[in-house]
């Protein structure tokens, strides 16, 4: 490699999560909401791609033109950038990413789509004293302009499926082999042979690894020596199994209710990506007796609704949109059934808790048992008579409890013989002790976003916790074992 700006890298060495496009898959890509939930999913750097508009402004945007992104007409490079902000608002410049980079620590990895944009980057990029930075392109004569020109970053040739690296790598004098291969079948890891990395190696040549979304595959890659992994879920490099959490189970309150429409299967599948240990949901009844999972007891808050859910039958709730309120992004969710979810965190292999609003306990109670998810799940009502029911109905039910009702502990254990006791952060200390002399697991309920209190709750290494944002959660155990560091 050239003698350049090292290629960004964490103090284990391990593969820097690549959020390409920002976390494309949760939001708007390219756009800087796409970039801000990557860092906040375990991102350590951002794919962009730059266009340039006809007054020479570096704008982030995969495609030259607008349609496919934004549903409107226009082509970036006849646009100048006032136009181009009249047309489609969320196109961010250059600018403007580098300087939400530094203000989350991320790092960049810039593609250059517009002929003669890669000077242009180099330039924005050293005019803002950015140094975690690479810049690449599948344009050989670009690739080849910016390193005769000396740019001081690691500069990468795109090699797409059937081309040889070797050969772009000489033509471009390229520092770096970005292996675009994510379409070479059902195992693309296996492309990358051990000739390849041993050719990669004796030339003294980076490895960057095409955006993968496949969990097994991406599995594969993290064994291999690469500088980075393109994904757009970040979460799946960035989540639970990446980073040592003691044995924590994570719960997840209406799922990952920060990112994507609460109780929605967006919601569910992301919480699943992270790894996470439980899906918390809520469980009503529709006009016709189905299970649904939403949490208010009418429709406007989070659907295109109106009335009571009780009121709708499960094919008048099905035409719902149940996304559209959080972000356009999620436009065409659907409220699912508590059937649709448990099979959902069986798909995984994860587990639930249930907190029913108004329905029938004997109902969900013989659709776990139906669905061989008994064991799999706990169960919490706030309405204290459907909460007493469930023990009524199944002695052996996990059962969630707190003391709001209770003189103390051990009265609590005598009515309902709880699995779990939900504790808030602030009471831990001294009521926990007192859980576990009983056989009861104690959970942690913290619901806020203060870094500080999660790094207490990481102190206090609880056996389970309920939150919001495991986001949060996992950045503080990274902090705690020094991965949020650069070198």
């Amino acid at each position: 490699m050239r003698n350049t700006i090292p290629f960004p890298a964490r103090p284990d060495r391990r593969p820097l999560c690549i959020a390409h496009r920002g976390a494309s898959q949760h939001a708007r890509e390219n756009t800087l909401a796409a970039f801000r939930v990557a860092a906040a999913l375990g991102a350590d750097m951002w794919e962009v791609d730059v266009q340039l508009t006809t007054d020479g402004q570096p704008v982030i945007c995969h495609d030259a033109g607008l349609d496919r992104i934004f549903g409107v007409p226009g082509n970036i490079a006849g646009m100048t950038l006032p136009e181009l902000r009249q047309a489609a608002p969320d196109v961010p410049t250059l600018d403007e990413v580098i300087s939400l980079a530094a203000d989350l620590d991320q790092a960049l990895y810039i593609e250059i789509k517009a002929p003669g944009a890669g000077q242009i980057a180099i330039e924005r990029l050293k005019a803002a004293n950015f140094t975690r930075a690479g810049l690449g392109s599948f344009n050989v004569e670009e690739v080849r302009s910016m390193v005769a020109a000396g740019c001081p970053y690691p500069v990468s040739i795109l090699v797409p499926l059937g081309a040889d690296p070797f050969e772009r790598a000489d033509q471009t004098g390229a520092d770096i082999v970005h292996l675009c291969w994510e379409r070479g079948g059902d195992r693309p890891q296996d492309l990358v042979t051990p000739e390849l990395l041993a050719g990669i190696q004796q030339r003294g040549l980076g490895l960057v690894l095409w955006h993968e979304e496949r969990k097994p595959v991406l599995d594969d890659l993290l064994k291999l020596p690469s500088l980075g992994i393109c994904t757009n879920q970040p979460e799946l490099m960035g989540g639970c199994d990446r980073v040592d959490i003691g044995g924590m189970q994570i719960v997840c309150h209406r799922g990952a209710n920060h990112f994507a429409p609460e109780n929605t299967m967006a919601a569910a599948r992301l919480i699943l990506d992270q790894g996470c240990a439980f899906l918390e949901l809520d469980v009503r009844e529709s006009a016709d007796g189905e299970l649904v999972v939403i949490h208010d007891a009418t429709l406007e808050r989070t659907t295109n609704g109106s009335g009571k859910v009780a009121d709708h039958t499960l094919a008048q709730l099905r035409q719902l949109d149940a996304g559209s309120w959080f972000s356009p992004h999620f436009a065409g969710e659907r409220i699912s059934t508590l059937a649709e979810m448990i099979a959902l965190c069986q798909s995984y292999g994860r587990q639930m808790y249930i907190e029913n609003k108004c329905a029938d306990p004997a109902r969900i109670l013989a659709l776990v048992d139906e669905m061989g998810f008994a064991e799999q799940c706990f169960h919490w009502s706030g309405n204290h008579a459907l909460q007493a029911k469930i023990r009524q109905l199944s002695p052996t039910a996990r059962i969630k409890a707190n003391l709001a009702r209770y003189p103390d502990m051990q009265a609590l254990k005598d009515h309902l013989n709880p699995a779990i006791i939900e504790i808030p952060v602030e009471r831990y200390g001294r009521d926990a002790p007192a859980a576990e002399r009983l056989n009861i697991v104690p959970m942690v309920q913290y619901f806020g976003d203060d870094r500080e209190i999660f790094d207490r709750i990481v102190a206090l290494r609880p056996p389970m916790i309920n939150l919001d944002r495991a986001d949060l959660l996992l950045a503080a155990f990274r902090r705690q074992a020094g991965l949020d560091r650069w070198i």
